[in-house]
């Protein structure tokens, strides 16, 4: 399991102290990326409060039953006067990838003053259609999204490379 932590926690196993196999535990020198303190987004050289910090899990988790809610609402109209079952869960998918592919930000993420930002390219809006479907795909399941590294990314984003971050 040491090679699942190390991809959640996003080393590459390079940098890391050489332990003599004489040597006893507790002599040890821990790996840099678990000794280093810091906050969110420090090392993506993001900054600590503000805009451009990474968004809190409280933040998030509104803005996914935000984005839950409207989806439902949606389906409720355009099914109604029956319940609309699994069609609130296309329309939840469709609201995640279109408007995250295009601008970076679902209709909650607006509401809340969030957006997704693409490490490798972090001057242009919108995720890529790829991407988005992959970190929808996690998502869609829950529990990856709750399973958070250091920078609290979930599994989502690590997948896709993406971080959320405050926009206001």
């Amino acid at each position: 399991m040491a090679w699942f932590r190390e991809w959640l926690e996003g080393s590459s196993g390079e940098g890391r102290a050489a332990v003599t196999p004489q040597a006893p535990e507790t002599q040890r020198t821990p790996p840099p990326e678990i000794t280093e303190e810091g906050y969110p987004g420090e090392r993506f050289g993001l900054p600590e409060d503000g805009p451009g910090s990474v968004a809190t899990l409280g933040r998030r988790g509104a803005q996914f039953l935000l984005d839950a809610v409207l989806a439902g609402v949606l389906a409720g109209l355009f099914t109604y006067p029956a319940l609309p079952q699994n069609w609130s869960l296309l329309t939840w998918a469709i609201l995640m990838i279109v408007p995250v592919a295009v601008v970076g930000a679902t209709p909650a993420m607006v509401l809340l003053g969030l957006r997704i930002v693409r490490l490798d390219r972090p001057e242009r809006p919108g995720v890529g259609l790829l991407w988005t479907v992959v970190r929808t795909a996690s998502l869609f399941f829950v529990i990856p999204a709750l399973i958070v590294d250091r920078d609290s990314r979930g599994i989502q984003d690590r997948v896709s490379r993406t971080v959320v971050v405050k926009v206001r």
